[in-house]
């Protein structure tokens, strides 16, 4: 109960600084954090981020930034389309409503990542035809009652590509319109959704009193940083919720097993490698390695050229992918390392041998120009002496490597 308190001061938070961004939180809050129903969850979190952007908008109207000839009939259509959208959530199955919500936040997130279309900045006037205006109101509420999310990052990329609208004022005019659809969506859920008015009250009341504060402080906070740290905060949020989710809609349980949860044969692995590492080469012209983006992730802070790579997200991607594996397999992160389990007790001696490993393996591969990836795949691949070289030290210092683990383990 405490921590869920505490963790819906985020929801003002998002709110007050971005236009939206409430329920993407509020959902999973409500749902995995305080056990709340699925369509409980949803009609709750449209009544907290519909008070949450009322009192956030109050800040933002006094500097003159809400557009009201936009907003109002925005807000009006988005209003018909999530009181619809509440109202069939009773028809569509709990875990389907968690899955459309978790492709929401994905493609939320996608867009925040690469949100470089919505960055005007200027006072020039601009209008937008009111059919538009209706029909896109419409679609976006219809989407936020049925799942909870979908304001504030449909609305502000709306407002400003329909009718060219300065981002500030964007921002400001989406939280009149986020107020206006939840409060319908919610509504369109009364009669066959019971509240946990015990815990929406508060919440409501911290969340609220944060967006407030987030609306003081805005022309403070670097909007770019906060915009991708909080996507990638929603994507990882979005591949749980997914993961979470995905053998109850998949429908038959010895597939979905076969799929996700038993080890696929060593060539399926191999060809997909190949296809990644031949694609990267021959359509990209980029060269599959690890360690090389180990070393830019290193120079980040300081280094203009390794921000602009492709290698460190590469390697998030790397990140993400074992997490979505593991999440869909039904394996949380754990301490457990097979065999070196049996070979070093306690965490502490394991983290530091593995520390010691890590130094030793980063350190060997910038020395000998590449780790396995890059000589193995790309090395061999490009007839490189020196890489085949290496992958056979590599494979010989392997196997030697596991018949001593395993005789130091049983004695083989």
């Amino acid at each position: 109960m405490i921590l869920g308190l505490s963790l819906s001061v985020f929801i003002g938070l998002a709110l007050g600084l971005l236009g939206g961004g409430g329920s993407i939180l509020a959902v999973p809050l409500l749902t995995y954090v305080l056990g709340v129903p699925t369509k409980a969850a949803i009609a709750s979190s449209l009544l907290i981020v519909g008070v949450t952007s009322l009192a956030a908008l109050v800040t933002h109207a006094r500097n003159g930034l809400v557009v009201w000839g936009t907003g109002l009939p925005f807000g009006m259509a988005a209003m018909l389309g999530a009181y619809g959208g509440g109202t069939v959530t009773q028809f569509v199955p709990d875990s389907v409503l968690l899955l459309l919500f978790g492709a929401m936040m994905v493609s939320t997130a996608v867009a925040m990542l690469r949100g470089k279309a919505v960055s005007r900045t200027s006072d020039a006037p601009y209008d937008a035809p009111l059919s538009n205006i209706v029909l896109h109101g419409l679609g976006v509420g219809a989407l936020a009652g049925l799942v909870g999310a979908g304001g504030g990052f449909l609305i502000v990329p709306a407002l400003v590509l329909l009718g060219g609208m300065p981002m500030r004022k964007a921002v400001a005019t989406s939280l009149l319109v986020i107020s206006m659809q939840s409060f319908a969506g919610f509504v369109g859920h009364l009669g066959h959704t019971a509240f946990p008015w015990l815990l929406v009250l508060p919440m409501t009341i911290l969340a609220t009193l944060a967006s407030v504060l987030a609306g003081l402080v805005a022309k403070k906070v670097r909007p770019e940083s906060l915009r991708r740290g909080f996507a990638w905060l929603v994507m990882l949020v979005a591949l749980f919720v997914v993961a979470h989710q995905a053998r109850s809609a998949f429908g038959h349980a010895s597939l979905y097993a076969i799929v996700f949860e038993q080890r696929w044969p060593w060539w399926i692995g191999g060809l997909a490698v190949a296809a990644v590492a031949l694609g990267l080469l021959f359509v990209e012209n980029k060269q599959l390695g690890v360690s090389a983006g180990c070393g830019e992730l290193g120079r980040l802070p300081h280094s203009p050229e390794a921000r602009s790579s492709w290698r460190p997200r590469f390697l998030g991607g790397i990140v993400l992918g074992g997490m979505v594996a593991a999440l869909l397999g039904g394996h949380a992160p754990t301490l457990a390392m097979g065999s070196l389990d049996q070979l070093v007790h306690g965490t502490a001696p394991k983290l530091a041998l593995l520390f010691g490993a890590g130094l030793l393996i980063g350190g060997g591969a910038r020395l000998a120009g590449g780790c396995t990836s890059g000589h193995s795949i790309i090395g061999t691949a490009l007839g490189a002496r020196a890489s085949w070289l290496a992958t056979g030290l590599f494979m010989v210092a392997g196997f030697a490597t596991t018949r001593l683990v395993l005789f130091l383990h049983g004695g083989v």
